[in-house]
């Protein structure tokens, strides 16, 4: 199954044939964007025939760029761009949540210090408690 981002013909009367074109592919819609556009969830082997579908302008599971982009504008344009910004995310490096956050910020403990440091450590305190004691 792949996420498939579908642009209509500009004179296409509303989404309903599409989606009923998904779902009997067995896809189904993940995001609407009427009346230009949706996003589907289809089999890989399925998104050929869509892209015959006479309501269907473009069929991508890539980022849509070139002539397409410069082509549309409004709410396809808006629509387009969401996709690509999607497809973007998708490719980023996992960002770590605690990146650039310092360890002693609130609610932060500072890391143990390694092993061979907490036994010189507790030595350390030990020969105090007996000089004290």
């Amino acid at each position: 199954m792949r996420e498939t981002f579908i642009l209509l013909w500009p004179e296409t009367e509303g989404i309903q044939s599409i989606v009923q074109s998904v779902e009997t592919m067995a896809g189904r819609i993940l995001l609407s964007f009427p009346p230009c556009a949706v996003v589907a969830l289809l089999p890989t082997e399925r998104i050929d025939g869509l892209r015959t579908n006479p309501a269907v302008q473009l069929a991508s599971t890539e980022e849509i760029t070139g002539d397409t982009l410069a082509s549309v504008s409004g709410a396809t344009r808006m629509a387009v761009d969401a996709w690509n910004e999607h497809l973007a995310r998708q490719h980023e490096p996992p960002k770590q949540l605690l990146e650039g956050l310092s360890w002693d910020a609130p609610g932060r403990l500072a890391p143990d210090p390694p092993a061979h440091i907490q036994e010189m450590l507790r030595r350390r305190e030990q020969e105090l408690d007996d000089d004290v004691g």
